[in-house]
């Protein structure tokens, strides 16, 4: 009877409810090699967006040959806002008598506005373009001979007068600006010639001298001509003063 007992007991423990007997598992491992198929949205979508070739009208002997088509080079498309630059240079350099290019090396914007400030009271006016820009600005033009000057971080300062000597006195504290050359009219100069053009007098005192020059010849040719006159009449006089007194001299003799 106690053994009775006790099996059931031990029949009843075995049969309470654990999570252990409730999960069955029927595989030894899972399966992670099997792909999770797309679900069917998904799966429609990516069909829908699939790129697709387009069918090679060529046929299978032309696709097969090791030929390659040759292509037509593609030409180069204009830059507008290149050219818009390379015109407004041009149309700078064209209306401006003086012309002269710097090398800058490494001025801050402060510097920059300084130099603009103290040009800009000569009515010299400085301009910052690219050196492409420019060499395409001033090719076939009478300026193309100014081509080696641009070369670098330039500055240009241009001037429809021809304030050489004002240029050369704002220019000269500013160590970080060295004078590459320019143009003076339709003269290309180095630095030496901008320089030696800079000392001499200006251009209202020039016209004085010269006309001073041919005042002074006008009124030499003037007293050279007026002096022969006094002369001659001078000459005259005396002739006639020694015929008189020759003729006298005759009368009273006889």
């Amino acid at each position: 009877m106690a053994t009775l007992l006790w099996k059931q007991a031990a029949l009843m423990i075995a049969c309470k409810w654990t999570p252990s007997c409730m999960c069955v598992r029927t595989m030894k491992s899972v399966n992670t090699r099997k792909k999770k198929p797309m679900h069917i949205m998904r799966a429609k979508l990516m069909a829908l967006t699939e790129r697709k070739e387009r069918p090679d009208p060529r046929s299978l002997a032309e696709q097969c040959s090791m030929r390659k088509s040759i292509r037509e080079p593609e030409q180069d498309k204009p830059h507008l806002v290149r050219e818009f630059y390379a015109r407004l240079c041009r149309q700078v350099f064209a209306s401006s008598k003086l012309i002269a290019v710097f090398h800058s090396e490494g001025l801050s914007v402060g510097e920059q506005n300084d130099i603009k400030r103290r040009l800009r009271k000569n009515n010299i006016l400085v301009k910052v373009y690219g050196n492409s820009i420019v060499q395409e600005a001033i090719s076939g033009t009478d300026l193309e001979n100014m081509r080696p000057l641009f070369v670098g971080p330039s500055i240009i300062a241009v001037s429809e007068e021809l304030p050489v000597k004002e240029l050369l006195k704002a220019t000269r504290r500013i160590p970080k600006l060295h004078l590459l050359g320019g143009r003076i009219g339709d003269q290309l100069m180095s630095p030496k010639g901008m320089e030696d053009y800079s000392k001499l007098p200006s251009l209202e005192i020039l016209q004085g001298q010269f006309a001073g020059l041919l005042t002074s010849s006008l009124s030499q040719t003037y007293s050279l001509l007026q002096a022969n006159q006094q002369r001659l009449t001078m000459n005259l006089d005396q002739l006639v003063k020694q015929g008189g007194d020759s003729g006298d001299g005759t009368a009273e003799d006889r």
